[in-house]
């Protein structure tokens, strides 16, 4: 879940960074990291932890528990996995400063100083922000109009420089490299079932068996008329389209693709069984035009993002980031910024 969970969580709030590009703010508090000849002051580290507290509380703190920040993080794996919450947010917020720094010292390089337009759309976006937030999280992170105003045009400058890097990468993705086809397939579902709060029923036996057994009466329709839709309509069974290739299963259960792959265009499946229940699927189509424009416009997307990615990671090679340990240990979750 870390990594693309976790940037996904911190996509809306203040990212911070003083770079040369983004125009320098006050350096006037206390260092606790250097990137190059840049700080990345205590005040500014703070701000951005506490905002992502609260979210990781918001996200985490019914799987955690209200001890949420001594817990043993259940993401992350090898010799730097965190030991705690606590680090695992704090690994985040360095690494994400380090990357937002990165970005606005090449903003002059990619032409991506932010217009007129923009710094006014950020100053509502400010003040929207200080409505939005209780004073107990803006006391904790100390947030002011100003303060705000400002991280907010540091996380907008770093972004407009991420597309102006992207932009510069243009990747080449031929139609056969691309080619997606389709499958249908349904689900006779044997996990039981469950109430408005959650609460599973598992099935009985005999429950079970009628299941298994109209499974099967399905997958002979379906395979007699050579059409699984129209066997869901005749039979009153939900049926989902997928769009599959051999390098994606499109969201299907890999059995399902695996099948799929192996039969001929237009055959059914008979039943296929899974943890969750039995599947019967038809491979429709080899080729879908529209999915496969699709799937064009996704790879294309996915080279840019890796393009961009790597510059990023090349840059953290040339000017690494050092962290003043004293200060930075001196943070600390002690408090829950939101409600249990």
């Amino acid at each position: 879940m870390r990594g693309t969970m976790q940037r996904r969580l911190t996509a809306g709030i203040l990212l911070l960074c003083l770079c040369t590009g983004c125009g320098r703010a006050r350096q006037t508090g206390t260092p606790v990291a250097s990137l190059g000849t840049e700080t990345i002051e205590l005040e500014e580290a703070v701000f951005y932890t506490r905002m992502l507290q609260e979210q990781w509380e918001t996200a985490y703190l019914e799987t955690y528990g209200e001890k949420m920040w001594q817990q043993e993080p259940k993401f992350g794996e090898g010799e730097e996995k965190p030991e705690t919450m606590e680090e695992a947010l704090k690994q985040d917020v360095m690494n994400t400063l380090t990357e937002i720094h990165l970005l606005c010292a090449h903003t002059e390089e990619y032409d991506a100083e932010l217009t007129k337009e923009e710094k006014d759309f950020v100053s509502r976006r400010a003040e929207a922000f200080m409505r939005d937030n209780t004073p107990a999280v803006l006391e904790a992170a100390g947030a002011t109009k100003e303060t705000v105003e400002q991280f907010l045009l540091y996380n907008e400058q770093a972004a407009k420089t991420a597309e102006r890097l992207k932009e510069n990468c243009k990747p080449e993705i031929s139609e056969e490299e691309a080619r997606v086809g389709k499958l249908t397939y349904c689900l006779f579902a044997t996990t039981g079932t469950f109430d408005a709060e959650g609460n599973q029923t598992p099935f009985t036996e005999e429950e079970l068996q009628k299941i298994q057994k109209d499974a099967e009466q399905f997958a002979v329709r379906a395979g007699e008329l050579k059409d699984i839709t129209a066997a869901g309509a005749e039979i009153s069974h939900t049926v989902i389209d997928v769009y599959f290739n051999d390098f994606t299963d499109g969201g299907a259960h890999e059995l399902v693709a695996q099948t799929a792959r192996e039969l001929k265009v237009g055959d059914v499946s008979g039943v296929i069984e899974a943890q969750e229940g039995y599947y019967i699927v038809q491979r429709v189509s080899e080729y879908d035009e529209t999915a496969t424009r699709d799937r064009i416009e996704e790879l294309e997307f996915l080279a840019r993002e890796e393009y961009c990615e790597q510059m990023v990671a090349a840059w953290r090679e040339e000017t690494p980031l050092e962290i003043i340990t004293e200060v930075w240990d001196t943070v600390h979750m002690d408090v829950l910024l939101t409600e249990p």
